[in-house]
């Protein structure tokens, strides 16, 4: 599995793929990874692939997850492990070369950026809308990323 780790792609997460992911898997395990896209997208990023956040972006996680009624201890422990299994970035861009209409958005172009993303996985249509003006990072929706990262591990068996 290292291996193939060494050799995957770079990934940054919007929040939306968390929130879709959800906390429930942590107790529920398999049954549930298999049934939710988000779920398989997160597990297949943290372990066959690198997974990248910062700071503001795990607070963002963890502030949206409680907000949608979260348990705040599967809340945290989900936060701890996307830290535990991911790479963290330190932030050096101050301004994406391509802004996106919510400022809220543009940590997550920062970080695929300065983190040298090969996608940014997104169901957020102002950032959707930025994927022509992007060569790298891909800002794609979770399904195209899903359907590659599992072709590639086909591939790799």
């Amino acid at each position: 599995m290292e291996a193939l780790k060494a050799a995957g792609l770079r990934l940054v997460l919007d929040t939306n793929q968390i929130v879709g992911a959800g906390s429930r898997w942590l107790v529920f395990g398999r049954g549930y990874l298999q049934s939710n896209p988000h779920v398989r997208l997160l597990r297949l990023t943290a372990t066959e692939h690198t997974g990248l956040y910062c700071d503001e972006i795990i607070d963002e996680y963890l502030e949206k997850l409680l907000q949608r009624g979260h348990p705040p201890d599967r809340a945290r422990r989900l936060t701890a492990y996307i830290r535990g299994a991911f790479e963290a970035v330190r932030l050096v861009s101050t301004q994406a070369p391509f802004r996106p209409r919510d400022p809220d958005d543009e940590v997550f172009l920062l970080c695929a950026i300065d983190g040298d993303a090969d996608y940014l996985v997104s169901e957020d249509r102002d950032l959707l809308e930025l994927g022509d003006r992007y060569a790298r990072p891909v800002i794609a929706r979770c399904d195209a990323v899903l359907s590659d990262l599992e072709s590639r591990r086909h591939l790799a068996e």
